[in-house]
């Protein structure tokens, strides 16, 4: 049991660093367009730092939506959160 487990949580945290083929589409265009292009030798790592740096923004919006999480309350017709 103990070996599925850790299993399970190192296949999660692979797919978890993986970038979505559209996030690394869009890097790749960001690249072409500081200059960077495919036969250059930067390449890789242009792409590699442009799809980083799109997880760790969803990383931290999402931490900044749990944050700022507000309750389900039907009784009040409206709720700001400020």
């Amino acid at each position: 049991m103990r070996t599925i487990i850790v299993v399970a949580s190192i296949g999660m945290a692979l797919s978890a660093c993986a970038a979505d083929p559209s996030v690394m589409r869009q890097a790749a265009l960001n690249c072409q367009a500081v200059g960077i292009t495919e036969k250059d030798p930067q390449f890789a790592t242009c792409t590699k730092a442009f799809s980083q740096q799109h997880i760790e923004d969803r990383l931290a919006q999402t931490y900044h939506d749990a944050l700022n999480a507000v309750p389900n309350d039907r009784r009040i017709a409206h709720m700001d959160v400020y």
